[in-house]
């Protein structure tokens, strides 16, 4: 597990980095952590799932934590950020970010230990889960599959909607993308040029497909029974699925 600290005081550094490791011989973790003293820093170079948390304090000279949050989730969307401050100040802004947690310094062992065992939890569960990477405006975006809503040609482009209405556009090829997405069984082509994600359609008509969020795309109307009754389909496996797991946990 790889974990960044970004702060500007090394006392804090100090203190974070001592608990961190000592919940690691707890835990028999194989842990590593790496130490910034500000946001440049940790972006300078910064590549997404680098680091499995992600300790970010909100005052800094310079860049503050704040934009630094905003840099990294643009980049690295599964990003789990822990604000770290001594106000309660930001923590409406810094929630409308959805970072993972926001702690008021001096943080302390249990409730950092808390921390560390829901983000176990978390990786544990993300871990196995397919990640779709491309290059855009020069830089390495990963977005889960799961967090995928669609995928469309633009232009010369091809343009990625994720789940919370983010748009990213690549030079990688349509054929290129539904080679990767095509063996999972969430992804439709509805037509040359147009995947979705099928747990987020919500009706399929008039040529239309309506996605969660409010996306609207053209659907093949010569194969328009066929995709629907593939997405149906669909759906009927996901509730059955869904019904075997619940039975499972009982």
């Amino acid at each position: 597990m790889n974990i960044a600290i970004v702060d500007d005081e090394q006392s804090e550094i100090d203190r974070l980095t001592e608990v961190l490791n000592e919940y690691a011989r707890l835990n028999k973790l194989d842990l590593s952590v790496f130490v910034f003293h500000s946001a440049g820093e940790v972006l300078e170079n910064y590549r997404p799932y680098a680091y499995t948390l992600i300790f970010l304090d909100i005052y800094m000279p310079g860049e503050t934590g704040i934009e630094a949050a905003r840099t990294i989730l643009e980049l690295d969307r599964g990003a789990m950020i822990i604000f770290l401050t001594t106000s309660d100040a930001h923590m409406p802004e810094a929630f409308s970010l959805h970072v993972y947690d926001y702690i008021n310094k001096p943080a302390g062992r249990e409730r950092l230990f808390k921390v560390m065992d829901d983000a176990l939890m978390r990786t544990t569960k993300a871990g196995s889960e397919a990640v779709f990477t491309f290059m855009s405006n020069r830089h390495t975006i990963a977005v889960r599959f799961s967090e995928i809503l669609l995928v469309r040609t633009s232009g010369r482009n091809l343009e990625i909607v994720d789940t919370d209405g983010e748009s990213y556009e690549t030079r990688l090829s349509f054929s290129e993308a539904e080679k990767k997405l095509g063996a999972d069984p969430r992804f439709l082509t509805l037509m040359k040029g147009i995947i979705v994600n099928m747990n987020y359609i919500t009706d399929i008509r008039d040529g239309l497909c309506y996605m969660t969020g409010g996306e609207c795309v053209a659907v093949n109307v010569k194969n328009s029974k066929s995709l629907i009754a593939t997405w149906q389909n669909y759906r009927i496996g996901s509730i059955r699925a869904e019904r075997r797991e619940r039975r499972q946990q009982i």
